[in-house]
């Protein structure tokens, strides 16, 4: 009994050393257990990990005390949903009993990790260009206003630099006029279509649509990945396309992915969609919380029931990783931070995470958490992120 107590109060101690809240002989009492034995060293490590992951796992930042105990008994019920090892919730009773406050540990300045020379990435933004029928070029960052196109057709682009089409005076025409948005790496783009159908465009992202719907059918193309809300036409059925991928829509909100041809993913929140992997296959329907997945080049299909959030969080500026790994989740982040990334050691590439974050706004503070919740060590050279086992 006696040694589960003492247990516990190492851990209080530890978990108080890693929030920074001990005095200077409390700090070096601590270090000298640290530099004791190894396993000391190992389970303070392990410790650090869970905290880190906590953290990471809580979307909430700023909450009252009353608001604690529930986020942390969700996430207690989260992780045994999840399987992740027992210890996490083993970890997170013990924050409980301390007050809940280490969920909220926060990652290092940027001046203990940055060299005063290296630059500051930041996350996507909203920017864009849009080419007209035309193929007149314009910069969406910038305040325009209203944009002219042919036959009198007229565009906005709001105070919030969001490419509006719907509602915006048109000159009635049978002609289909094609506007397409290009999103850099490093970017995202929303805009609501001339049917009133809202789409979010994600980094590395094309999107090529009618200005106006004049025909049977409202066909757009899409290359990357966005997440659209269609708006419900009986009338005139709604379809993307990528390559030889056919998406029908039959009024519904879904997320498509479409940056790997082998593995193009649709996941459906609600309504209806059916899908061909190209023109040879038969069409297949999805129904919500299911990820349809498709081989646009051998015509391979698979249909998954899914949690879908992992999956269209990015629209909502969050990152989240479920068994994910560690080479899907930089090629999000090369998108998003318009970096590259080197793998030292390719066997890190198989490295699974999970995690749960808003994208922070700059890069440092993500690569934090991945090293601390990872056995990878991340350096930044320019704009490459150099990826090394420790």
């Amino acid at each position: 009994m006696r040694n589960n107590l003492l247990d516990q109060e190492i851990r209080e101690r530890l978990l108080s050393y890693i929030n920074g809240e001990l005095d200077e002989m409390e700090r070096l009492s601590v270090e000298s257990w640290l530099r004791d034995k190894p396993e000391n060293r190992e389970a303070f490590r392990l410790l650090e990990k869970d905290c880190l992951f906590i953290r990471w796992a809580g979307k909430e930042r700023e909450v009252n005390v009353g608001k604690r105990k529930t986020i942390l008994l969700q996430e207690i019920r989260r992780v045994r949903v999840r399987k992740i090892r027992f210890r996490i919730a083993a970890t997170v009773a013990v924050l409980m009993a301390v007050g809940g406050m280490y969920l909220f540990v926060s990652p290092p300045t940027y001046e203990k990790m940055l060299a005063k020379n290296e630059p500051v990435i930041r996350h996507a933004y909203p920017q864009a260009k849009l080419i007209l029928s035309t193929g007149k070029e314009i910069d969406l960052t910038k305040n325009i206003g209203y944009i002219q196109e042919q036959d009198g057709f007229v565009v906005a682009l709001d105070s919030n630099k969001m490419l509006v089409y719907d509602g915006v005076q048109v000159i009635e025409s049978k002609k289909t006029i094609y506007n397409k948005i290009i999103v850099p790496r490093g970017g995202e783009f929303f805009l609501t279509l001339s049917d009133g159908t809202e789409v979010w465009l994600n980094a590395d992202s094309e999107l090529e649509y009618p200005v106006n719907f004049v025909s049977d059918e409202r066909a757009v193309k899409l290359r990357g990945e966005a997440y659209f809300k269609v708006k419900r036409d009986t009338t005139k059925p709604f379809r993307v396309t990528s390559g030889k991928y056919r998406l029908q829509v039959y009024g519904t909100e879904f997320n498509m992915n479409t940056y790997h041809q082998e593995e193009i993913q649709v996941v459906l929140v609600q309504g209806a969609v059916g899908f061909r992997a190209n023109l040879s296959t038969p069409e297949l329907r999805l129904k919500p919380n299911q990820l349809g997945v498709a081989n646009e080049l051998t015509g391979k299909t698979e249909i998954k029931e899914v949690d879908i959030y992992p999956y269209i969080a990015w629209k909502n500026q969050d990152v989240v990783f479920v068994n994910e790994r560690l080479e899907s989740i930089m090629e999000k982040i090369e998108r998003w931070y318009d970096v590259n990334v080197f793998f030292q050691n390719d066997s890190l590439k198989d490295v699974r995470l999970y995690g749960n974050i808003q994208r922070y706004t700059d890069i440092q503070d993500l690569l934090f958490f991945l090293e601390k919740t990872s056995g990878a060590r991340f350096g930044i050279k320019d704009r490459t992120i150099i990826i090394n086992n420790k």
